[in-house]
């Protein structure tokens, strides 16, 4: 049962863990061009 569960999280750490590396990244970018949008909007 331990075993099983250390290679489970064990795969996500290793091959997953990059991978919302960069959907963190992708999402912060996305955010900070929406703000710099709004602020830059003529009013």
């Amino acid at each position: 049962m331990m075993n099983q569960t250390d290679v489970w999280m064990g795969g996500w750490a290793v091959g997953g863990m990059w991978i919302w590396m960069v959907v963190g990244v992708l999402v912060v970018v996305a955010l900070v061009v929406v703000i710099v949008k709004l602020f830059n909007k003529p009013s």
